[in-house]
């Protein structure tokens, strides 16, 4: 077993929680899993952890993906309060663990890649066997880059060096393909994605979603970092909103309704959040044609994730990201009226960064970030915010 199971850092309760207690004088009232933050640790001071996607197990906890030294795999099973259940490291035939965590039948899967052929694998984890196992291969999926789910299945994004392609893979239901769809690349762009997917170079971002009758996707197209819009019955391109090279492209698309999204960009170092745009699919248009509002607090070409949730009844559309002071932060927008409604900033001590969140079942939200103890040692962190925490920040 991974050393990091004996070295899980001690959660604590926000201040507000902790003073709550302390006042009422009835700590029974409080439920430990409602508020928590957490650092697992290894004491193999060497050892990088980079949490890659996180999923809900219905009631009962979180399953976490992580790259381990570069782009090797792990996983990480922890209950609804964030206290360690188990882990296990892949062996390293088992690389480059994609973003797109998926939880079905009381089972976990994700994609990730072979070593030598780069061929993909769909992983299948259970708390029974608290193992990550092939579920199959698909020999002629290289460089898997990004899963969503859909309606009626799920996305796979990948880049074929062969042919110098950017490649969409739809799956059905029950992970078998139902149609591929390559998308021409006018340069050879295997490097900047092995830095990227091997963490010696600029973090990309690769994406996929569905909008409707239209699949989307961020990814390499023609010379750029660009996003296609794509239709749902077969692949073919619609439209797209170019990038330039990648150095100024979509950092997150989040389809909100009718022609309406929110999205946000980066233009060599700047960031721009645009919390909602009319947007037509079958256009041609340029990334920096979408106004919206300059976040200078941003790290440079920060990462960003975007979902809807629901706050206390209100449709909310949260934007994570990562501040230049090494911390978290949450951008809360009325998805309704594009407008600002609050920011929550998650940190201390440490530098922090944000990769992904969950609204969970309880009305609260888990963000999952990466740490660096001591400044220096690249760790998974898991902080929960009860529902009266969302809803004070974001109502």
């Amino acid at each position: 077993m991974n050393q990091i199971s004996q070295k899980l850092y001690k959660g604590f309760l926000y201040a507000a929680m902790v003073l709550m207690a302390i006042s009422c004088g009835e700590v029974e009232d409080y439920t430990p899993e409602s508020s928590f933050m957490k650092i697992y640790n290894d004491e193999k001071f060497e050892s990088a952890y980079i949490p890659m996607d996180i999923v809900q197990a219905g009631d009962n906890g979180f399953f976490i993906l992580s790259a381990f030294d570069a782009w090797n795999t792990y996983i990480l099973r922890v209950d609804e309060a964030g206290e360690f259940m188990w882990d296990y490291t892949l062996e390293d035939t088992y690389v480059n663990p994609t973003q797109g965590l998926f939880y079905k039948d009381d089972a976990f899967y994700f994609f990730c890649m072979d070593d030598l052929s780069l061929a993909t694998y769909l992983m299948k984890a259970t708390d029974a066997t608290k193992t990550a196992e092939v579920d199959r291969t698909y020999g002629n999926i290289i460089y898997p880059l990004h899963a969503s789910a859909i309606s009626d299945g799920f996305l796979l994004e990948s880049y074929d060096r062969e042919s110098y392609s950017t490649q969409l893979t739809k799956l059905n239901t029950d992970f078998n393909t139902v149609w591929e769809e390559k998308y021409e690349v006018e340069q050879d762009v295997e490097e900047p994605i092995i830095s990227h997917l091997t963490r010696i170079g600029n973090r990309l971002p690769f994406f996929t979603g569905e909008a409707g009758n239209t699949y989307f996707l961020n990814g390499y197209y023609n010379y750029s970092l660009s996003l296609l819009f794509v239709d749902a019955s077969d692949g073919k391109q619609k439209g797209v909103i170019n990038g330039f090279r990648d150095e100024s492209a979509l950092s997150s698309v989040l389809y909100l309704d009718g022609n309406n999204y929110a999205m946000s960009r980066y233009d060599f170092g700047n960031n721009i959040i645009i919390p909602k745009s009319e947007i037509n699919t079958t256009d041609i248009g340029i990334s920096t044609e979408l106004e919206g509002n300059d976040h200078p607090e941003m790290t440079p070409n920060a990462m960003v994730h975007s979902e809807l949730i629901d706050v206390n009844g209100k449709s909310i559309t949260l934007f994570a990201t990562t501040t230049k002071a090494g911390e978290m932060l949450l951008y809360a927008y009325d998805a309704l009226s594009g407008k600002l409604v609050g920011t929550h900033h998650l940190g201390n001590i440490n530098p922090y960064e944000a990769v992904d969140f969950v609204d969970t079942s309880d009305g609260g939200l888990v963000i999952l970030g990466n740490t660096f103890v001591n400044g220096r040692f690249s760790r998974i962190t898991l902080t929960k915010l009860s529902e009266q925490e969302v809803i004070d920040f974001a109502y």
